[in-house]
């Protein structure tokens, strides 16, 4: 384990003597993005493919990796979302396909010194402890929350687990439906709104008053609480995004299920359910 310097537990006291002002909480953790977004699915082969299709400039896979905290090595698929990734990691056959996890990219991050940090707020830290220089918390609602260093965005998908790129069927290089610039939103539904939100509060400073309640800033993204029959789902921007073209591409794909256009997005299910968004 790295040794924490007498420098970094100073700046640590500091940092968060700095959080409290006179509105509250402020952001406690200086992060600057919401790195990527971890899906369970039951055949990632097939995942990793469908949102090759959609999104992926470049596709990445891992042969034998951790997804996260407390998961047996599997099969992973990384899809490069512009600033962005997506990650698929196999689910096990009693879980249901959806959100296994989402990562904070966070500056000048430091494990240790960000768990001393963490346990002054009384939040909790995921006591697995899986190879590699992250630290991973859980929610009041369960949601696994993935800290590491913000990721290099030129590096290849899933390299940082040992990820290769791989070609699409038949060969080639992926043609994406969409050019998307990165995740721009992350939506949970937890069962109950105000735990959730206090926690977040603590971790990322006030939510914002407009456009809603419930909603925190991650660097250029957003993390959304919705209400629980709400569903959860990632948003995913491109560019020129036009909300009538994207539902006649998805269709011409063979994506026809529970396509909802919006003023400034659309809303599809993946072939394994889940729901995801693509906006301008």
């Amino acid at each position: 384990m790295k040794h924490v310097t007498r420098r970094e537990v100073i700046v640590g006291a500091v940092w968060l003597g700095a959080a409290r002002t006179a509105r509250g909480w402020e952001a406690v953790l200086p992060v600057v993005g919401l790195d990527h977004v971890n899906i369970r699915a039951p055949d990632v082969r097939r995942a990793g493919e469908f949102y090759g299709k959609l999104f992926g400039a470049e596709v990445g896979r891992a042969e034998n990796a951790f997804a996260s905290a407390g998961t047996r090595r599997g099969e992973l698929w990384f899809v490069k979302l512009g600033q962005s990734q997506l990650a698929i990691s196999p689910s096990e056959p009693d879980e249901k396909p959806g959100i296994d996890h989402y990562c904070f990219g966070v500056e000048g991050f430091n494990r240790d010194a960000m768990k001393q940090r963490l346990a002054g707020l009384n939040l909790q830290v995921d006591r697995t402890d899986p190879p590699g220089n992250n630290l991973w918390t859980k929610d009041p609602a369960g949601h696994l929350i993935q800290f590491s260093r913000p990721a290099n965005a030129s590096r290849n998908p899933g390299a940082g687990v040992g990820g290769k790129p791989v070609e699409p069927p038949g060969g080639g290089k992926w043609t994406p439906a969409f050019q998307v610039t990165r995740i721009t939103q992350l939506t949970l539904a937890p069962p109950k709104l105000e735990p959730s939100a206090g926690y977040y509060r603590q971790l990322l400073g006030p939510e914002s008053e407009k456009p809603r309640k419930g909603m925190f800033r991650v660097g250029p993204a957003a993390l959304v609480l919705g209400p629980a029959s709400g569903g959860e789902y990632f948003r995913v921007g491109a560019t020129g995004f036009d909300p009538a073209a994207a539902v006649s591409k998805l269709k011409s794909l063979g994506v026809a299920a529970s396509i909802v256009r919006e003023k400034n997005a659309v809303s599809f299910r993946d072939p394994d359910g889940i729901q995801v968004q693509i906006g301008g």
